[in-house]
């Protein structure tokens, strides 16, 4: 896989690397929020801190090339308002990754997820020499599930028993499978 940009702009936000500097904002708007990560792997922050930690760890990642994340400012703000990650398959063929992404509250239903998770998928396919990119969503979270539709990502299945979502309660649940790759139409 060839490496993303550090930035990339969308007609409506700049997606960017973390800097330091943007865990207060990012613990402010969604990092914080517990409805945010209700189907995700793992609980909302509980300080700043918390969120300072997690994003010096996605720098880290993206200089060991196993995980990029942009954090997503939506165009006249200064703050970051989401994150949007590619996480590459550990396989030695190297032609796949994992999308996954979290997005403040108050932005939720405007469009601007899809917006960003498109732009990554295209890159990701057209820059980056990926065939396919997958991503997976609780089955009782239709937002993540229509984003996903939006960008053009089949759904290709449930897997049962999949995930942990520690805010949704201790038992794995069912999720989702969507997929998208190059040479699918609309890929």
């Amino acid at each position: 896989m060839r490496p993303p940009p550090d930035s990339i702009e969308t007609a409506r936000a700049t997606l960017r690397r973390p800097r330091p500097g943007d865990a207060d904002a990012a613990f402010r708007h969604w990092a914080g929020d517990p409805e945010v990560f209700r189907y995700l792997g793992n609980r909302a922050h509980e300080t700043s801190e918390q969120t300072r930690q997690q994003l010096d760890w996605d720098q880290a990642r993206w200089f060991k090339k196993t995980a990029f994340v942009w954090l997503i400012v939506p165009r006249g703000e200064t703050e970051n308002v989401g994150m949007i990650e590619l996480q590459p398959d550990a396989h030695p063929n190297d032609h796949r990754a994992r999308l996954g992404f979290a997005l403040a509250r108050a932005r939720w239903g405007q469009g601007l997820m899809s917006e960003a998770a498109g732009e990554v998928l295209r890159v990701a396919l057209e820059q980056c020499g990926l065939w396919r990119i997958d991503a997976v969503c609780d089955v009782e979270n239709p937002g993540s599930a229509r984003v996903m539709e939006k960008i053009g990502m089949q759904r290709e299945g449930r897997l049962a028993r999949y995930i942990v979502h520690p805010n949704a309660g201790r038992a794995p649940r069912d999720v989702l499978l969507y997929a998208r790759h190059r040479d699918h139409p609309g890929g």
